[in-house]
């Protein structure tokens, strides 16, 4: 065990004697009594100022879940309004690709018959 000696019971008394007994709610160990006496920030808790009610935020939720749902009927309607012409225009094609098949068969067929109409005259000559 150490030994209590004299030494050390001085040099305990000199550090309190330097730095001073401070009363840890009113004074400083500087001894400045004019500054503020200062506390640590409590970052739970806002000021009154910053604080909202429940009725304000209640209020301003509302407002955001009404803007969303505006702003999803909007872009819903823009895709609706997009897929129409879309289809439309898909529709259009078709009617188009159709038309052209439709206009190609034709010459093929009329190419048959005009070949078919050839022979017969051809035939005709033929006998005469």
């Amino acid at each position: 065990m150490v030994a209590v000696t004299e030494e050390t019971r001085v040099y305990k008394d000199i550090k309190t004697a330097v730095g001073g007994v401070v009363d840890t709610v009113n004074k400083r160990v500087s001894g400045k009594a004019w500054k503020i006496q200062k506390t640590p920030t409590i970052r739970a808790q806002k000021a009154k100022t910053l604080r909202r009610t429940w009725e304000q935020r209640s209020a301003e939720r509302t407002r955001d879940q009404t803007v969303k749902a505006l702003e999803r009927q909007l872009k819903d309607e823009k895709k609706a309004e997009k897929d129409r012409k879309r289809e439309i225009t898909q529709e259009r094609r078709k009617i188009q690709e159709e038309k052209e098949r439709m206009e190609l068969l034709a010459t093929k067929m009329n190419a048959k018959r005009l070949a078919r109409v050839k022979k017969r005259e051809l035939r005709k000559k033929a006998r005469v």
